[in-house]
């Protein structure tokens, strides 16, 4: 999707942190050597998220794998293709989307998802919590640096926290047109610091 070749700067991740957690982003970092797929069944035990539809790339096939044994999966669009239809009615039914994240942007705090198969964005808009796992995705330091790096054409989903609002009332009210939750679920740590920064 991209040409690879942001600064190497360390505060990158720094930053990109501080702004994810401004716009109430979550961010969860799998510590190295531990069994991310395990830690993310026990993550949706834990907040009552009993259903899920998963994206296709670049979600790591073993982490669907690990998922399918323990939780209720009712779609994984990167091994089935289904109507639109029933791809709308299954993601509105889950209480969790799953997807792979292909870039991070630092100055804004902003995960990018590429849109490669039918239920790529349904699954980052219609459940209430999305779970964004971060495996090998590059880190630029802004827009333009992401937008020079763009190899090719296609769709994105540029996603900068939950859904917000201030059209009720004048208050910020998060999911009102998307998740209420966004969950960045870092697993890639070692090559994300050793690619992004240094």
């Amino acid at each position: 999707m991209t040409k690879f070749d942001p600064p190497r700067d360390a505060s990158l991740l720094a930053g990109f942190r501080s702004r994810w957690s401004e716009v109430n982003g979550e961010y969860f970092e799998v510590p190295p050597g531990c069994d991310s797929g395990g830690m993310l069944i026990d993550f949706l035990r834990e907040n009552r998220l009993a259903s899920v539809v998963l994206s296709g790339p670049p979600l790591d096939g073993g982490l669907a794998d690990a998922l399918k044994e323990k939780v209720k999966v009712l779609a994984d669009f990167g091994r089935e293709t289904l109507d639109r239809e029933t791809a709308v009615r299954l993601c509105g039914e889950a209480d969790a989307g799953i997807t792979g994240v292909d870039a991070l942007i630092a100055e804004t705090g902003t995960v990018v998802a590429a849109s490669r198969l039918r239920g790529d964005r349904l699954c980052s808009l219609l459940p209430p919590v999305h779970i964004a796992v971060v495996g090998k995705a590059p880190l630029f330091e802004n827009m333009e640096r992401f937008f020079r790096a763009l190899d090719g054409d296609g769709t994105l989903c540029l996603i900068t926290g939950p859904s917000r609002t201030a059209d009720i009332e004048k208050r910020i009210v998060l999911g009102a047109h998307g998740p209420a939750r966004v969950v960045l679920w870092v697993t890639g740590i070692n090559w994300f610091l050793a690619e992004s920064c240094g």
